[in-house]
C-alpha cells in the first residue's frame, strides 16, 4: 500500500512540474516562433487534471494558449 502511495504522489508531483511558468513560456514562444522565453509574459494559468491553458503578452501581442498537461501540442491563438 506504501509503495502506491509513493507511486501515484511521485506522478502527481511529476506532471504538475511538467507545465511551470518557466516552460509554459519556452513552449509558448516555440509555438509562436521567432521569441525567446523571456519575451513572453504568462498570465491566467489554469491547470486541470488532463491540461492546461494561459494567456500570453509578447512583443508579437497577446495570445490565448492551451496545450495538455505535459505541453505536447501546444496550440496559441493571437487575441
Amino acid at each position: 500500500m506504501k509503495r502506491i502511495t509513493f507511486l501515484v504522489g511521485t506522478t502527481v508531483m511529476f506532471i504538475a512540474c511538467a507545465n511551470t511558468d518557466a516552460n509554459l513560456r519556452r513552449e509558448t514562444a516555440r509555438s509562436i516562433g521567432d521569441l525567446t522565453p523571456n519575451e513572453v509574459v504568462v498570465s491566467d494559468v489554469d491547470r486541470g487534471a488532463m491540461n492546461v491553458d494561459w494567456k500570453a503578452a509578447t512583443p508579437k501581442g497577446n495570445y490565448k494558449c492551451s496545450a495538455d498537461d505535459m505541453l505536447r501540442r501546444v496550440n496559441c491563438v493571437k487575441r
